[in-house]
């Protein structure tokens, strides 16, 4: 019996969970934290990293861009699970 039989779906789900940490630490630690109209940062996050709490202000393709990361973690992690939970077919004799 393999233990580590699989990984790829777990590795997935934890790739996908880093990409959108390291998305988080780029809109935290650049964009702007006033709104900047003229460059289209006119949409309010707030975002929390590190126990420090801000508001940074975000342009429509950032925020598309962290849904459709969310909703990349969430569909790698129910993969993840609908595999794992999947039956095991018996081979014919």
């Amino acid at each position: 019996m393999n233990i580590f039989a699989n990984a790829e779906r777990v590795l997935a789900a934890v790739a996908a969970l880093a990409l959108f940490a390291l998305n988080d630490v780029r809109m935290f630690q650049w964009l702007p934290r006033q709104s900047d109209p003229g460059n289209g940062k006119t949409h309010a996050v707030s975002l929390q990293l590190w126990g420090a709490s801000e508001q940074v202000y975000v342009t429509l393709f950032d925020i598309i861009s962290r849904w459709s990361l969310a909703a990349l973690v969430v569909g790698a992690c129910v993969w993840a699970v609908a595999e794992t939970l999947k039956p095991v077919q018996q081979q014919a004799e």
